[in-house]
């Protein structure tokens, strides 16, 4: 085998599954973020034939090749009859309803030492760290992007000077499959002011402000909280803002100075929550709509795009509309001519 690569050189590896070929399949479950759980024969473990899993362990996933492929971390393990694993454990593992999944593993068990309802496994839950080089191409092809659309309100114009009054995320898939919101309130920085401007700007929005300042929370605890958050969801997920020059801008000084991570990725040594440079919804909706620059803007969208959502300037609601807009826009993205050509001189 391979060598593993650092920080992983004396982690422990295995193989979802008992042939290269369930290997792989398996392997693509946990790459696109659709397997999250796995159960083996407690026997295995007592023989020595597998290291039992630890909570807090990271181990590498070999894949039918027997090369590292990916890096999960144990979450929690516990010890039931076969009989006993109900489906809300079993649908984490991602193979299907139930009856395929009790199905697959009685024919797993048995042709692997035997089978009895009574036999006790040891179900684990995990989730995925890192995707290693003999992983990337199947994991670009299974994967599914989550689109972290995000909207933020604040005291002034900049960072630098001003503070983050609140945020809201939605995740959603391209095809508009929704997968959770976050929703915060944030306390002025007391080493920031506010603009003078802006504030009178919210004088008039006095619903929503309201909205804006209710039980806020300390940003060393939210931002952390927020990208615990984002980590949890499956597949690479893409930040998008509207414009990222505003929103983007605030969400990354606050990540990196709250939470340790940025709204971009990189070729940096710290924590990487999000996949490449993000979307700029303001540029996505201009470019595709096929109007000149002096016609962007957010405003020239049909009010059907935003799903008839209100732009209200409370973080949820503003959020959500720019969800609807990110769908509708890559309904029309999909509908071009894909644009295919060398690899590009760029590094």
């Amino acid at each position: 085998m391979a060598n593993l690569p650092s920080p992983y050189t004396d982690a422990i590896t295995f193989s979802f599954g008992d042939s290269p070929e369930l290997n792989e399949q398996l392997l693509g479950l946990v790459l696109a973020g659709k397997k999250t759980a796995t159960c083996g024969a407690l026997r295995d473990y007592q023989q020595g034939k597998e290291a039992m899993p630890v909570a807090g362990r990271r181990d590498v996933v070999l894949n039918g090749a027997g090369e590292p492929a990916a890096v999960i971390e144990t979450l929690s393990v516990e010890i039931r009859r076969f009989d006993h694993v109900e489906p809300s454990f079993s649908d984490l593992e991602g193979e299907g309803p139930y009856a395929q999944w009790r199905a697959e593993h009685e024919a797993y068990f048995t042709r692997n030492g035997g089978f009895s309802p009574e036999m006790d496994v040891v179900c684990e839950r995990f989730k995925l760290i890192e995707v290693l080089a003999a992983g990337r191409a199947l994991y670009n092809q299974v994967a599914s992007p989550i689109f972290i659309v995000t909207d933020i309100e604040s005291d002034g114009p900049t960072p630098l000077h001003n503070s983050m009054l609140s945020f809201a995320s939605v995740a959603i898939e391209a095809d508009g499959t929704l997968h959770g919101e976050f929703e915060a309130q944030l306390t002025q920085r007391p080493d920031r002011t506010t603009n003078e401007q802006t504030m009178a700007w919210w004088a008039t929005q006095p619903e929503a402000w309201e909205a804006t300042t209710a039980n806020a929370e300390a940003p060393a605890l939210v931002m952390p909280r927020f990208a615990d958050w984002v980590e949890s969801l499956p597949g690479p997920k893409v930040f998008v803002a509207a414009p990222m020059i505003f929103d983007g801008l605030w969400m990354d000084h606050y990540l990196d100075e709250f939470a340790g991570t940025r709204v971009l990725s990189g070729p940096f040594k710290t924590r990487q929550i999000f996949r490449g440079g993000g979307i700029c919804l303001y540029t996505m909706a201009g470019t595709l709509r096929g109007a000149p620059y002096l016609d962007w803007g957010m405003s020239k969208l049909p009010a059907e795009f935003y799903g008839h959502i209100a732009h209200t300037h409370k973080a949820i609601d503003d959020a959500r509309g720019f969800a609807h807009v990110l769908v509708e826009l890559f309904k029309i993205s999909r509908a071009l001519p894909p644009i295919t050509g060398s690899k590009s001189d760029f590094r």
